[in-house]
């Protein structure tokens, strides 16, 4: 993955809906539902931190079991965001 310091887009409003949540592109009308921990990632998308310092910030905001690729999993979500037009 190509992504230095991840930054959101603008025109991406994000609301919750009960377990998870919705971003909506103003652009073009989209709407993308994504779960609580992807829009941890989208918050920390701010253009300031790394990949390194999403995936500590990830190590201290959730229990994550042995065996968990903690790094792939955040890079499978940056590529998402990025296939879906959210972050640039």
């Amino acid at each position: 993955m190509d992504i230095k310091k991840p930054l959101r887009k603008d025109g991406i409003l994000s609301r919750q809906l009960g377990d998870e949540w919705l971003l909506y592109d103003e652009t073009n009308g989209s709407v993308h539902v994504i779960n609580s921990v992807a829009e941890f990632v989208w918050r920390m998308c701010d253009g300031s931190r790394t990949l390194a310092n999403i995936e500590d910030e990830m190590q201290k905001a959730f229990t994550i079991p042995d065996g968990v690729n903690l790094e792939k999993d955040l890079e499978k979500i940056l590529q998402h965001f990025l296939d879906i037009g959210v972050i640039a």
